[in-house]
């Protein structure tokens, strides 16, 4: 029975495959005319393409060289543009660096207007001290008011120590107590020579008369200097107000110019807008442009996609083509061993109908031997025979089993892939359908697309010609205005820099006049300085020298005196000196109603005087008197030198102006 029933499922399997083979013969011939119809399609759709993508590129070579004739066009007016905004730009740079000079100029000379202020306040302040200086300096009538004059003058020489020498305070204090203890005894020996001096001696007119001359000419030169100096100051004044004028005029040019500039900058920024609304057009062309191109890019690829579809179609019919050879030659192959199969089988079941015929045949003599005779003991024969055909039957059994087995394994391996081959085959069928109707679905859109993109192209030559007028119509307007503003702000900066350049030379001129001034002025300042220090030092070493000769005299009095005392110590006159001066310092009632002429009489009158001490005391005052002559004769031929060297600058400041 299983015999039967694989022969019968062999007979379905070979009608099955009969069947399948009849069907890959009809899908074979519908390929086939697939084929050709896809061929003769993309035969047609790649003319059709070709003659389109030939026209289309013709169409986008002709706008793109149109679009960079125009962008060419425009970037080399925008250059132009921005050349003439550059040079604007440098001479408006160059503008403000000159503004910037003026004002830098203008700075300095209202830095120089400072210092000058300082140096006149300076030299007002010098005026003041050289005007206190000589009222200090007046020389009086009387000794007594000159010997004061010199106390005064040590002590102002005490102060000066005092604020220049802080770190030597003591050592100050400590000169000042011996300084006032001599100016305590110079009062008591002024008072004494009042008294011991005679009037009549006839060097006494002349020596007021030179130190009346010596004031006079001193006062004249300092008169002279005063009134230099105001002249200095008068000039120094017309110099600031000349300069300031002229900082005014220059603080005016550069309003205007900053007005002019703000107008420039205006009339720049109009242009800026100008030139921005042109980049705006130019870049609104650029868009366009790179729409265009995007739009041609786009087809490119849509063309590249239809094709890259139309390869992969190819490529999937070639496969198909080789996988369906290839399963043809399978089921070739599998029908060439179908005739081996079944001739196997045929000899298995005969093979097993003569193993059961023999196997009955024995089991039937094996019975009749059972019957005709008794059993006999089992003999070990015929249990080994039994034994063996068990386990041949054993055998066989497993055997046909195995056979069976395998049979219907290559049975069902068989019928599995008839069938899969016949899935596979209408579902290859069913995707080239679906690839065909995709195929004619993109032709029939790529169709559409061209359709658009030559409307599209149109509308965009159109759209650039006239773009083209309008940019040509624009260019030429802007051309004109644009050479119309920049003559008239070329005439206006031509002026403008002329004019600014004369007011520069102007100011220029100006200004070297007063620098020359200044420095002159500079100049007669540090004479004047010097001349104040070499003053100073004079009268420093005159004082030093004065308080030398006066300690010196002091010493020498002072000796006298004791000399003096000791004399008259030694004849017993000196209780009755001392009433002598008690009556010189208290003056009797009588004595009060005198006149002043006679008041240097009195030691005369009560006792005579040493002789050698009279001698002594004219001798000194007439030595000390001849070295203040001295030291004055020297500073007025150094005031004289002075003012000769300060008339040739003066002279050579003249020649030079």
């Amino acid at each position: 029975m299983r015999l039967e029933a694989q022969a019968m499922e062999l007979e379905a399997l070979a009608r099955a495959e009969k069947a399948g083979r009849a069907e890959a013969e009809g899908l074979r011939a519908a390929l086939a005319g697939a084929e050709v119809v896809r061929k003769n399609l993309e035969e047609g759709s790649q003319r059709e393409l070709e003659e389109v993508q030939r026209l289309h590129q013709e169409q986008l070579s002709s706008l793109t060289q149109a679009h960079r004739e125009a962008l060419s066009s425009l970037t080399s007016k925008a250059g132009g543009l921005e050349k003439s905004l550059s040079s604007l730009e440098t001479r408006r740079s160059g503008e403000a660096e000159e503004l910037a000079a003026a004002q830098r100029e203008a700075e300095l000379l209202r830095k120089q207007l400072r210092k000058t202020q300082e140096d006149l306040e300076a030299q007002v302040t010098l005026v003041e001290n050289l005007r206190r200086y000589v009222g200090e300096q007046v020389p009086p009538e009387v000794h007594s008011q000159m010997w004061e004059s010199e106390r005064q003058e040590l002590l102002e020489t005490v102060q000066h120590l005092r604020e220049d020498q802080a770190g030597l305070h003591t050592t100050a204090e400590l000169l000042q107590v011996r300084v006032q203890s001599l100016t305590h005894i110079l009062c008591m020996q002024e008072e004494e020579l009042a008294r011991r001096v005679q009037p009549s001696d006839c060097l006494e007119p002349e020596f007021t008369k030179k130190c009346q001359s010596l004031l006079k000419r001193w006062r004249e030169k300092v008169f002279a200097l005063m009134v230099q100096l105001k002249a200095q100051e008068l000039e120094h004044r017309e110099c600031v107000e000349q300069l300031k004028g002229q900082v005014a005029e220059l603080q005016e040019g550069v309003k205007t110019q900053c007005q002019e500039q703000a107008i420039l900058q205006r009339s720049l920024q109009d242009k800026a807008a100008e030139v921005e609304v042109e980049r705006m057009g130019a870049k609104a062309l650029q868009t366009e442009l790179s729409r265009t191109e995007e739009a041609r890019r786009r087809e490119q690829q849509q063309t590249a996609t239809a094709e890259e579809q139309l390869k992969l179609v190819a490529n999937a019919v070639s496969s198909f083509q080789t996988w369906l050879q290839s399963a043809v030659a399978e089921v070739k192959r599998a029908a060439a061993r179908l005739p081996g199969l079944s001739s196997r089988v045929s000899y298995a079941v005969r093979k097993v109908h003569t193993i059961q015929g023999l196997m009955a045949r024995k089991l039937a003599l094996a019975q009749l031997r059972q019957e005709s005779c008794p059993r006999p003991p089992p003999a070990t024969d015929m249990s080994l025979e039994l034994e063996q055909l068990r386990e041949e039957r054993n055998r066989l059994d497993t055997e046909l089993q195995l056979s069976a087995h395998i049979i219907q394994q290559e049975v069902g391996r068989a019928r599995e892939q008839g069938e899969a081959e016949r899935q596979k085959l209408s579902e290859v069928a069913q995707q080239l359908e679906q690839e065909l109707q995709r195929t004619q679905e993109s032709l029939a859109t790529l169709g559409l697309q061209l359709e658009a993109a030559r409307q599209g192209q149109q509308e965009s030559t159109a759209e650039a010609t006239s773009l083209r007028q309008e940019l040509t119509q624009q260019q030429e307007i802007y051309g004109q205005a644009l050479q119309e503003k920049v003559a008239e702000v070329e005439t206006r900066l031509r002026e403008q820099l002329s004019e600014s350049e004369r007011r520069l030379n102007e100011a220029r001129r100006e200004h070297t006049k007063a620098v020359v001034s200044l420095r002159q002025i500079q100049r007669k300042a540090t004479r004047e300085k010097e001349r104040n220090q070499e003053l100073r030092r004079l009268q420093d070493e005159a004082r030093k020298e004065e308080g030398q000769r006066l300690t010196q005299r002091l010493k020498e009095l002072e000796r006298d005196k004791n000399l003096m005392l000791a004399t008259l110590q030694q004849e017993g006159l000196l209780s009755r000196y001392k009433q002598q001066r008690l009556l010189a310092v208290l003056p009797s009632p009588s004595d009060k109603g005198l006149p002043v002429e006679s008041s240097p009489r009195p030691s005369e009158s009560s006792a005579p005087a040493p002789p050698a001490a009279a001698l002594c005391t004219k001798e000194s005052i007439k030595g000390s008197l001849s070295v203040l002559l001295d030291d004055l004769q020297g500073l007025s031929e150094a005031i004289s030198k002075e003012e000769a060297i300060c008339e040739g600058d003066s002279q050579t400041s003249s020649v030079c102006h």
